[in-house]
């Protein structure tokens, strides 16, 4: 008798998990509101409302609304001046428009390896990475999971560098209490639509800095100025505006966002508890020092040794046919991607000697759970676990499959 639903068991689940987006009726007043004031793009105050209330919700003196989160990676980084020849280390288990960013802003991103068994950048290989051409260090929270800024920052200083966090995923994370985007130069976040705090498209720019944030605002802008400069502006800028369509949409959705970090996260806890008591799946928990995740997904670590030696795609097939949606991201390092060969580039680049052993480990065995997932209840965190759990246990009937 059959006991694993990919070999016509009984599966753990059959009802659906949370979609995303949520929506409501504050989000059609929002989008009232913007459509009867008749500014729907530049001169509406909709896009400084929500700069001013997104950079204190994360602990930033400002904010600079562009229209995607690849956007304002690209604008902060010529903010702070990087161009041709110029060195940006950062990881290669992320997301392709970071270094697509670094890449449009002519700069040479150089390959930092991930913790062991971890997801975000090793601070302790960053060292040995900084030339004199390094001009900048670009951590990513992967996953909401804050990176060590401890350490990066400290780096920065002893040479000199720029930090420009990326915080596309990481929407209300804390380190130390205070919101990541606030700890570097410059903080970058996306509004994409798959994102915890999302209105189809958009992105933030977040400083601590004066002057940054008028070089940020004068490039976003067609090379404009605020009207309380301090400083000189720059002769060179794009639009990269937000609408105030996003920005309305953002406002209402921002109301909300504190209840679901908090739900996300105690989500997050039971998922750590449970698939952390299952031999073969390796729970990543947070770290100490960070105070919240943005949880921008759910992820962990597969050993096929210790499920006889089933490869991951197979567990996946085993646990979507008990109902649980489960996958995982990136399956391929960055200096791997066919993009880094592109006839668009200035540049050539070569990364065929480029081997960062972890991250590798991680596109071969990560997984991952959608951030809708964890909008759910604790009975649907129940099932992932049950499902997990009854997997492992029938581990041999799934191997005779295969």
């Amino acid at each position: 008798m059959a006991n694993l639903a990919i070999s016509d068991g009984t599966p753990v689940r059959t009802k659906p998990f949370p979609s995303w987006p949520t929506y409501d009726d504050r989000d059609v007043k929002a989008f009232e509101e913007v459509y009867r004031s008749g500014q729907w793009g530049a001169g509406s105050s909709k896009v400084a409302e929500f700069e001013s209330r997104f950079a204190e919700f994360q602990g930033a003196k400002y904010g600079v609304c562009v229209n995607s989160g690849t956007a304002a990676l690209y604008v902060a980084l010529k903010a702070a001046s990087v161009g041709l020849g110029d060195e940006v280390i950062t990881t290669p288990y992320t997301f392709q428009a970071t270094v697509v960013a670094i890449l449009m802003a002519n700069g040479t991103p150089v390959f930092v390896d991930t913790l062991p068994d971890g997801f975000n950048i090793d601070p302790a290989k960053i060292e040995t990475a900084i030339t004199p051409k390094t001009k900048a260090i670009l951590p990513v929270h992967i996953a909401g999971y804050p990176a060590d800024m401890d350490a990066i920052v400290a780096l920065a200083e002893r040479h000199n560098l720029i930090v420009i966090e990326d915080c596309a995923q990481a929407h209300g994370a804390e380190w130390h209490g205070r919101g990541v985007g606030s700890w570097g130069h410059l903080g970058c976040f996306s509004f994409q639509a798959s994102k915890n705090l999302c209105a189809g498209e958009g992105g933030i720019i977040l400083t601590n800095d004066r002057k940054l944030y008028e070089r940020t605002w004068s490039i976003h802008n067609c090379g404009r100025t605020t009207s309380d400069s301090e400083f000189d502006a720059e002769s060179l800028g794009g639009n990269f505006r937000m609408t105030a369509w996003q920005a309305g949409l953002l406002i209402s959705r921002l109301a909300r966002l504190e209840e679901e970090i908090e739900l996300r996260n105690r989500n997050m806890r039971l998922l750590d508890q449970g698939l952390g008591e299952i031999p073969g799946i390796k729970v990543v928990p947070l770290d100490s020092r960070a105070t919240r995740c943005g949880c921008h997904g759910y992820k962990a670590i597969f050993d096929p040794e210790e499920f006889e030696g089933i490869s991951r795609e197979d567990f996946l097939k085993a646990m979507r046919a008990e109902g649980i949606p489960i996958g995982h991201w990136y399956t391929t390092p960055m200096y791997r991607e066919p993009f880094m060969q592109s006839e668009l580039l200035s540049t050539k680049l070569d990364y065929s000697n480029i081997s960062c052993s972890e991250t590798e480990k991680l596109c071969e065995n990560g997984l991952a759970l959608s951030q809708s997932i964890l909008m759910g209840t604790e009975a649907d965190m129940a099932d992932i676990v049950a499902a997990a759990t009854k997997v492992r246990r029938y581990v041999g009937e799934l191997k005779s499959k295969t």
